[in-house]
C-alpha cells in the first residue's frame, strides 16, 4: 500500500496525494473513475458518502451488512484542468494507475468487483484482457451511481435492488 501512497507515475499527485481506503480483505470492491478534491487526505476515502455516488453506495452497503466492502478509484489522484476544475482522467493517466488498482485487487481479494461507469469498465476490462491478467473475482459493469442519483433518482431503489440481486446470485454460486 505504501507504493500507492507514494505513487508519482504521472503528475496528478501534484494536485492531491492518492486517495485510498485502508486495505482490508473484502467481499465486494467498488471502483470509481478518479479521486475528488478532499480537505483531509488522511481521513477521506474514495466514494465517500458525502458524494452522490457515495450516498447510493452507502444505501446498498447498509442493506447488505453481512458483506464487507472496499472502495477505490481507477485513478487515485485528482485530475484537474488548467482552470483547476476536476476533469476526466486521460488514458495515459489511467494506464499509469492501473498497476495500483491491480495491487489493490490482489490485496483485497474481492469476490465481486463493480466497475462504476462505462469509462472505468471499458478501460479496465480492455487492459485486463490485453495483458492477459487473471482476476479471481466476478467483474460487473454498473451505471455510475452518481448518474443514477442525479439523472434517474426515481430509479435508485431499482438500481439498489439490481446490485443486491447480483451480489446474492454470486453468493449462491460460491
Amino acid at each position: 500500500m505504501k507504493e500507492i501512497k507514494k505513487c508519482q507515475h504521472c503528475n496528478l499527485h501534484k494536485n492531491q496525494k492518492p486517495l485510498t481506503e485502508k486495505i482490508k480483505k473484502s467481499d465486494i470492491m467498488w471502483v470509481g473513475l478518479s479521486a475528488k478534491k478532499v480537505s483531509d487526505i488522511k481521513t477521506a476515502i474514495p466514494l465517500q458518502d458525502d458524494t452522490n455516488s457515495g450516498k447510493v453506495i452507502k444505501q446498498i452497503e447498509e442493506s447488505l451488512k453481512e458483506y464487507s466492502f472496499y472502495k477505490t478509484n481507477l485513478v487515485k489522484c485528482l485530475p484537474l484542468d488548467e482552470k483547476n476544475k476536476i476533469r476526466y482522467p486521460k488514458k495515459e493517466e489511467m494506464q499509469k494507475c492501473m498497476p495500483n488498482l491491480l495491487l489493490e485487487i490482489s490485496l483485497v481479494k474481492p469476490k465481486v468487483i463493480f466497475l462504476l461507469g462505462k469509462k472505468v469498465y471499458d478501460f479496465t476490462t480492455k487492459y485486463i484482457n490485453q495483458n492477459k491478467i487473471k482476476i479471481d473475482a466476478k467483474i460487473y459493469y454498473l451505471e455510475h451511481p452518481s448518474y443514477i442519483y442525479v439523472y434517474k433518482r426515481k430509479y435508485i431503489n431499482t438500481y439498489i435492488d439490481k446490485v443486491k440481486s447480483i451480489i446474492n446470485e454470486i453468493e449462491k454460486i460460491h
